[in-house]
């Protein structure tokens, strides 16, 4: 699934959510979208794609408080121990036993009333097939909620300055990408944005923990030292400080 290793760089990554509101500011935004969803439902079935350790699931599902009773959890993430640890981490919202994979499962049927994916669409191979599966997967009257940042989003300036250094595009895929799709295939969607904070103290190894979270194994082909004074213009009080937004979407058929 994820053209993008984060085995290596999980430490950084989590250093990153330690120090970000943007987990916070995806699950209100979701929480807003999916208010009164279960209404008039006996069940629901959640995929997940790109569960991770389950730790951002965990903290939307204690949001919208959805009984254990009608929540059945379908996992997927391709590494191994962290979908293990996402399915016990989750536990306690489902009284049904949690489905875990390492790829989406085969469209045999419309299966889903709620397909998420959060920040985890730019690292996919092949986008559009991705999208495909994505809404065919889910039923007529449930929805499929996307978080992903665009070009005017900070962090994905930093992509876009460092792939510019090694002279090729940025081989990951951003909010516009999944927007031309929607559109090309004429699939209805609303978008929104949700805004959120990244501030840490500034230090050469804080910055670093950013960079290799962005870059993972592009990072040394680029060399760290050529980005690290990218972070100067975010300078506030020994603290490194960027506001920034996500685009969401929201995809009912």
């Amino acid at each position: 699934m994820a053209a993008k290793d984060f085995g290596p760089i999980e430490t950084d990554y989590s250093f990153f959510m330690a120090h970000a509101t943007e987990a916070e500011s995806d699950v209100a935004e979701y929480a807003r979208q999916l208010a009164g969803f279960v209404e008039g439902r006996e069940s629901i079935r959640l995929l997940d794609f790109g569960c991770g350790t389950g730790d951002f699931t965990q903290q939307l599902l204690s949001a919208l408080n959805w009984s254990p009773e009608q929540l059945q959890l379908t996992l997927i993430e391709p590494v191994l121990h962290q979908r293990e640890e996402a399915a016990r981490r989750l536990a306690p919202f489902s009284e049904f036993p949690i489905e875990i994979l390492a790829t989406l499962p085969s469209v045999s049927a419309r299966q889903f009333e709620l397909v998420l994916s959060n920040h985890v669409l730019y690292y996919v191979d092949d986008l559009d097939s991705t999208l495909r599966q994505l809404v065919a997967l889910l039923k007529p009257d449930g929805k499929l909620l996307l978080a992903i940042a665009g070009w005017d989003n900070a962090l994905i300036q930093f992509w876009k300055t460092g792939f510019e250094l090694l002279g090729r595009p940025v081989p990951y895929h951003v909010s516009e990408d999944v927007e031309t799709f929607l559109t090309r295939q004429e699939i209805p969607f609303q978008k929104s944005k949700a805004s959120y904070r990244l501030y840490f103290p500034d230090s050469i190894e804080n910055r670093s923990k950013i960079l290799r979270f962005l870059f993972g194994e592009h990072l040394q082909e680029i060399s760290p030292q050529r980005l690290l004074g990218e972070f100067d213009r975010f300078i506030r009080s020994n603290q490194i400080e960027i506001e920034t937004d996500s685009d969401h979407f929201t995809i009912e058929i």
